[in-house]
């Protein structure tokens, strides 16, 4: 007799877009976004088998950080630096899919774009595109 969790991955192979989307949002507590059925079905597979599986064991996990700290290039501390300007007037553009977007910086955590106040950049680029972004990438200033 199969188990659980072989029989909850063979019915992930059975399902359409719609429930791949629907599971992944059950599991994750978020949407996919826009990516392909592959990679959807794939991270809903994982996290199936991170659920049954209960994730990483703490042995594996000790011994990937006795790893970690072995490689000196695993443990780079990137400087912080923040390129968003916080000058009331600075603009920014994106051309997303043709079309030319602006956002205005209003001061601290503050941004105007087409008429709305939002707290971020990031909240900007979601309202954009429909799928979460970070706005620094977004925007190219990061």
């Amino acid at each position: 007799m199969e188990n659980k969790m072989t029989l909850e991955i063979a019915d992930v192979y059975d399902m359409g877009t719609a429930e791949l989307n629907a599971k992944f949002e059950e599991l994750y507590g978020f949407p996919p976004g826009q990516t392909s059925i592959v990679t959807i079905r794939n991270r809903i597979i994982y996290r199936i088998q991170e659920l049954h599986l209960d994730g990483v064991s703490l042995e594996d996990r000790e011994f990937l950080k006795s790893i970690a700290a072995r490689d000196p290039l695993a443990n780079l501390v990137r400087k912080p630096q923040d390129k968003v300007s916080k000058v009331a007037g600075a603009r920014y553009e994106r051309v997303w899919k043709g079309k030319k977007y602006e956002v205005t910086v209003l001061g601290e955590k503050r941004f105007e774009f087409a008429g709305e106040v939002y707290t971020s950049l990031s909240a900007v680029a979601r309202a954009i595109t429909g799928t979460r972004w970070n706005g620094k990438v977004f925007f190219g200033v990061k």
